[in-house]
């Protein structure tokens, strides 16, 4: 049996270590709880997947390469797949679990149900179980594709706020982790039944390089943004894009209805209207509901409701770093929100903090600079 070098091995080690202290560092961190979670246990099944295979040969867990495929290696590599799914999701605004979320897990399940047969059944022949790795492999890639396509659909629809740049950093290093893990994984396959055993080894040993790198370059852009490891970018649209299939909208008339929209909000701040409906604002622009909801959700990438509550929260914010003394509810009300809960959830949605800690650091901030000059 092949016994992993020493050297990969401390190194495997130590990226699993430190996977392991930074996914609890995500787990608990106060904004964006369900981004960082979910980031979390990413990084939970990286360091994971790098003990495995660090007992797999330092240890006669079993005898076969492609063993791992029946086994717990796909256990976690099938539940990291849709764990990267899901962290993609919610980072662009939508709710973690898509469609018939319960399908996306059969897989894991399949496997976890295959270790269970593998390991009670005193006769097994492991030769019997091999080819079965080929279907985690084969979802994992799936998923994989598939979270690509979304990134890129998603990013034309999002905003280009720093945030948004930040959380598409994290993505796009995610998603690169992934795609090569593919790869590889499918050559490291292949190989098996035409290559020496030693050789496709170490193109198996290059995908744990690869998590390993992952890790420590998750952990480097956590030092850099500790207190926004995944922020929350815009929300997608809450219609889909089928939706305006058949619309009579072009490019020159959606730029118009673009441009005459922020020339009203900026002239007169129609957003601290209370209860502003979407129809009033089409009215306004003489256009259509349909037009206008288009626009925002295509062009815009955000929905009327989240296009109003983050006007009404730019307005908050300049209030309370100018240092208006006003209470927070007064602010609440004056900046078109009918009751102060409903405000603190939008403050905290589109600044990552909530109002009070927001007009407190301003003001340290404030301070501070005062002090220096």
């Amino acid at each position: 049996m092949f016994i992993l070098p020493d050297f990969f091995k401390w190194l495997f080690w130590m990226a699993g270590a430190q996977g392991i202290i930074l996914s609890i560092v995500l787990w608990r961190q106060k904004s964006n709880r369900q981004q960082n979670k979910l980031l979390s246990l990413i990084l939970l099944t990286f360091s994971l997947g790098l003990f495995y295979f660090i007992a797999t040969y330092t240890k006669a867990i079993y005898s076969h390469p492609l063993y791992p495929g029946t086994m717990s290696g796909w256990i976690i590599g099938t539940a990291g797949a849709t764990l990267l799914l899901m962290y993609l999701r919610t980072c662009f605004g939508l709710p973690a679990h898509p469609r018939m979320a319960w399908l996306y897990w059969l897989p894991t399940a399949f496997f976890v149900g295959l270790a269970i047969v593998y390991y009670t059944n005193p006769k097994r022949n492991g030769e019997d179980y091999a080819l079965l790795g080929w279907i985690g492999l084969l979802y994992f890639i799936s998923i994989t594709i598939l979270c690509c396509l979304r990134f890129s659909k998603f990013s034309r629809w999002s905003t280009i706020a720093q945030q948004s740049q930040k959380t598409k950093l994290y993505l796009k290093w995610v998603l690169s982790m992934y795609a090569s893990y593919c790869v590889l994984q499918l050559i490291t396959f292949s190989l098996w039944y035409f290559v020496p055993f030693v050789v496709a080894l170490y193109v198996s040993v290059s995908v744990k390089l690869i998590t390993s790198v992952a890790i420590y370059v998750i952990a480097y852009l956590n030092v850099q943004h500790a207190h926004q490891v995944a922020p929350v970018m815009m929300a997608l649209p809450v219609e889909q894009a089928e939706k305006y299939r058949f619309s009579s909208l072009d490019e020159d008339m959606a730029n118009s209805i673009r441009e005459q929209l922020m020339a009203l909000v900026g002239a007169e701040k129609i957003y601290l209207q209370r209860d502003l409906k979407l129809k009033e604002v089409a009215d306004r622009l003489n256009t259509s509901v349909h037009h206008l909801s288009q626009v925002l959700n295509e062009r815009m990438g955000i929905s009327f409701s989240d296009f109003v509550n983050k006007l009404r929260i730019e307005e908050a914010a300049r209030l309370l770093a100018a240092g208006d003394d006003s209470k927070i509810e007064s602010i609440a009300l004056d900046t078109g929100f009918n009751n102060k809960v409903s405000f603190n959830k939008a403050f905290k949605k589109f600044t990552g903090t909530t109002p009070s800690q927001y007009k407190i650091q301003h003001l340290a901030d404030a301070a501070i600079d005062a002090h220096h000059h």
